[in-house]
């Protein structure tokens, strides 16, 4: 560890020496814009992007990318975990991702016992889309292929939250958790990006499922992506809906609370009631209007 890098939590470097620290995370690509540029004709615009969640984990993103984005080698379809020492290959350039031992091993604690962790609740739209199958599709499609599918719809889903207002806050494997996190937030762009995600199910060959709840949650005691950690029964209810979901057949399944403010702008309708493990009484549940 050079003198440079004696600070950082996480970092990604080249052969050549040069760092780009990761405290949130960064994309890559051949644009302007990324935060790391690479003028690399194999190279995509937006290429891909590391993710940081969960206070110390890092995930290395391919969003469609037409070459592709590899870790030790192997082209990467899935959102994948990066542990150090890995290799991230974009192209022509090879990086190398380092993280502390301290980063990798520990849990932020206080500095002091004066430090005080905030952790607030507030109240949101939170959102999980989950590829059905991903595995036997996999199978089904040559691995490049398949990584340039996934990485399309892991891009595709991260513009349209984006675009509207929202954030992606962890990526699942197969999937991801989205948060409108202002509690003033309208439900406007909330709608529209449903929408919009609506459209993609319609006329993607990916299936996937959404579930959508609003809710309060906690937030606090560490930062991902921008977006605090979440944390909360609201947000355990959300995750147990995708199962539901699932378990149902349906592709959308929103919670009454979430129905109730979406109705004026989506065609809902009532699709049961269900148990919910851990939440006593049983929960009602909306779809949308079979056509």
């Amino acid at each position: 560890m050079t003198d440079s890098t004696n600070s950082l939590e996480a970092w990604l470097e080249s052969a050549e020496g040069e760092v780009w620290p990761l405290e949130t995370g960064c994309s890559i690509g051949r644009s302007s814009s990324n935060d790391i540029v690479l003028g690399d004709e194999r190279v995509s615009r937006k290429h891909a992007i590391v993710h940081r969640q969960d206070r110390n984990e890092y995930w290395l993103v391919d969003l469609g990318s037409g070459n592709g984005s590899f870790v030790n080698g192997l082209r990467v379809a899935l959102p994948t975990r990066l542990k150090d020492g890995d290799g991230v290959a974009i192209g022509a350039t090879t990086l190398k991702f380092r993280q502390s031992k301290t980063s990798a091993h520990s849990m932020p604690i206080a500095s002091s016992p004066l430090t005080v962790i905030e952790v607030k609740s507030t109240t949101c739209w939170m959102l999980v889309a989950d590829l059905v199958g991903s595995t036997e599709l996999a199978l089904k499609h040559a691995p490049e292929r398949w990584a340039s599918t996934v990485g399309g719809w892991t891009g595709d889903c991260r513009r349209i939250v984006e675009t509207n207002d929202g954030a992606i806050n962890k990526y699942l494997g197969d999937g991801f958790l989205a948060i409108w996190p202002r509690e003033e937030q309208q439900t406007t762009p909330v709608a529209s990006a449903v929408k919009a995600l609506l459209e993609m199910q319609a006329s993607n060959h990916l299936p996937f499922r959404i579930a959508i709840h609003y809710g309060d949650v906690m937030m606090g005691g560490g930062q991902s992506m921008g977006e605090d950690s979440l944390s909360g029964i609201e947000l355990v209810l959300l995750f147990r809906m995708e199962k539901i979901a699932g378990a149902m057949n349906r592709a959308f399944l929103a919670s009454e609370q979430a129905a109730s403010r979406l109705q004026d702008h989506l065609d809902l309708q009532f699709a049961g009631e269900r148990p919910v493990t851990g939440f006593g009484e049983p929960r009602r549940f909306f779809g949308l209007r079979a056509r």
